[in-house]
């Protein structure tokens, strides 16, 4: 008799072969058999037919590492299929915290409700370990993190002191079980970061087993650059290396990814362990203030804003958006003010510009757009998301189709009474998973279902050194999406983004149901998962 048999299911077990019809068997945490032809019993019974049964979905790029405190439910992740989220990616972790980088994380803290009671990353996964939460949660080391918490807001080259001080505290948190480092160079302070500061923390990295994921240092006119810059980093690092959310920014550059996928060949061809990750949208968000030069954000916010309340350095500013050539990301120049979005306002008065954009709001107001964006990040200290509609979906499938990618939300774990509840966000934290199986696979059939499924199942554990998941096999953890076919789907969209996705039916988070017949069983069966580092 075994704890639960899921019987009547075509299952995809996630290696890519060919779906089959199967039944499952858990015993306690672990799948304990994949059968033909079952005349075995379980305590429960769960009948898959005209489902696909297949590992439960590993979103290898997310930020929820403050959301899951707040939202432990976990629901618009667990609600899409995602049993397991790596936190920390982007540059920014929940750990170590010190110096400029804990008072960043107060704040933080704050917006998700959390009190901030950690320091360590021990401190961090064991806090996540009492709460308890519904989907599994590993983390990354973030360099920004490192660099903000140990040299601070300044753009300054690190001493070497300082850079000692930031391999030590990586060192510490890969002991205490983080998976890897991450970067996020259009980020200040980790734009301030050098190549070789990078290479020095990335071979720490993989000096313990991890591996090296970065946000590169430009999406738009600098992509090729930047890709060759995480390759070299691999390459001097000997680390593995995942380009975070892999695109092309701006209508200029379109087409560039098919340079930049066959650089990433060549690497692996030259023994580098280069892949990444996409999400299955037109466009990215992230916080507006990147759209400013990088001299405007050193020495952090309360610099930042000085400079923007002052006429002649707005002037400047201003006419560095009309150079699309500049060294940096310019994305003001690459996109238009009209393909920028913005949300999350605080001050009441702000709120009636809600998801439109700057364009729109200077129309409105009479007012050249540039003003409009400084006024407004004036305004709400900084604290304004955007929404940057800048990709082709011809290069979106390019990238998804391509053999070396995973699916990565680059979302969090929300839910519409949660604290973003009342604004609007990326659709991708609710939507992402779906998406890829409804539109690329099922409808337009850029990829099979078999290889939708390995790109957020066994490839994603792959990347992140996950040995016990990701795969349907006897004495795997029993993480197991069971979903609809015909009417698996996202719902969430730019307009309306917080919709949970349909035709999710059952999950399992360590044998637990954690989603039975679509809807929340309230379980918190996650576990945090820790990274055994490898010691020379």
């Amino acid at each position: 008799m075994h704890s639960i048999l899921i019987k009547n299911g075509t299952v995809i077990d996630g290696t890519g072969a060919p779906a089959e019809k199967r039944d499952v068997a858990i015993d306690g945490t672990r799948i304990s058999g994949i059968y033909t032809e079952s005349e075995a019993k379980g305590s429960m019974t769960i009948d898959a037919r005209g489902l696909v049964v297949c590992p439960g979905f590993i979103d290898i790029h997310t930020h929820s590492e403050m959301c899951l405190l707040g939202l432990p439910l976990a629901e618009s992740k667990i609600r899409q299929g995602v049993t397991t989220e790596l936190v920390g990616n982007c540059g920014g972790s929940a750990a170590p915290l010190i110096g400029g980088a804990r008072a960043a994380a107060v704040e933080s803290s704050k917006t998700h409700c959390v009190e901030l009671n950690w320091t360590t990353m021990d401190e961090y996964l064991l806090r996540l370990a009492d709460l308890r939460t519904s989907v599994n949660v590993g983390s990354l080391v973030g360099a920004d993190t490192l660099r903000s918490g140990v040299v601070g807001p300044d753009d300054v080259k690190a001493t070497d002191r300082q850079l000692e001080q930031m391999k030590q505290l990586l060192g510490d948190a890969m002991v205490q079980g983080a998976f890897g480092l991450s970067s996020g160079l259009i980020y200040a302070p980790g734009c301030y970061a050098s190549t070789e500061e990078l290479i020095a923390l990335a071979s720490v990295s993989s000096s313990l087993g991890g591996f090296y994921a970065s946000h590169i240092r430009g999406e738009s006119r600098t992509l090729v650059d930047a890709v060759a810059e995480a390759i070299r980093i691999g390459r001097e690092a000997h680390s593995r290396v995942q380009i975070s959310h892999h695109k092309a920014c701006g209508k200029h550059n379109w087409g560039l990814v098919d340079k930049t996928l066959r650089m990433i060949e060549d690497a692996r061809t030259e023994g580098i362990d280069v892949a990444m990750d996409v999400y299955p949208y037109t466009a990215s968000s992230t916080y507006l203030d990147t759209i400013l030069p990088p001299w405007v954000r050193d020495g952090g916010s309360v610099e930042i804003l000085k400079r923007l309340r002052d006429g002649p350095t707005r002037e400047r500013i201003k006419e560095e958006f009309k150079d699309r050539m500049t060294a940096w990301e310019n994305t003001v120049a690459e996109d238009g003010w009209e393909n920028i979005v913005v949300g999350g306002f605080k001050n009441p008065g702000n709120r009636r510009f809600e998801n439109r954009s700057v364009k729109a709001i200077a129309d409105e107001l009479g007012k050249d757009p540039a003003d409009v964006a400084f006024d407004l990040l004036a305004d709400e200290d900084l604290g304004i998301y955007a929404m940057f509609h800048e990709m082709t979906e011809d290069d979106v499938i390019k990238v998804i189709r391509h053999p070396l990618s995973c699916i990565g939300s680059d979302g969090e774990s929300e839910a519409p009474y949660g604290p973003t509840g009342n604004v609007v966000t990326h659709p991708r934290s609710y939507g992402t998973f779906p998406r890829v199986l409804r539109r690329y696979a099922l409808d337009m059939k850029v990829i099979s279902l078999e290889d939708a499924v390995r790109k957020m199942t066994s490839w994603p554990a792959e990347r992140i050194g996950l040995l016990d998941r990701g795969v349907l096999a006897k004495g795997m953890a029993a993480d197991v999406v069971m979903f609809d076919p015909v009417k698996v789907r996202d719902a969430a969209t730019f307009e309306d983004s917080h919709k949970y996705a349909e035709g999710i039916v059952h999950v399992l988070v360590n044998g637990a149901v954690t989603i039975q017949d679509g809807d929340h069983t309230k379980e918190r069966a996650g576990h945090v998962l820790r990274h055994a580092p490898r010691i020379s």
